[in-house]
């Protein structure tokens, strides 16, 4: 079962630097990422990277696996989980 807000589906990406950047992956979603130079950066383009694979999927008849809650262990500023709002459908 998800993380549900006012009718909003959300999604956990686990956001990671990596070197000089930092990248964002769906636990839910294998192959849906996201880059950014920032942990934000990641964050806003994970949200897009989200939008478009949803888009993908509709055209095809499919919908987004149901999201599932992570469990938030040492969270710093390196490696921590984020939850990223759905789309509408």
């Amino acid at each position: 079962m998800g993380i549900y807000l006012k009718g909003l589906e959300l999604y956990p990406a686990l956001v990671r630097r990596e070197g000089d950047f930092y990248q964002a992956d769906f636990v839910d979603i294998p192959g849906c990422r996201a880059y950014g130079a920032s942990a934000v950066e990641a964050e806003i383009n994970a949200g897009e990277a989200l939008h478009e694979h949803v888009a993908t999927l509709g055209r095809y008849g499919r919908r987004l696996p149901v999201p599932s809650v992570v469990e938030q262990q040492d969270r710093d500023a390196d490696r921590y989980v984020a939850y990223i709002t759905a789309p509408l459908p």
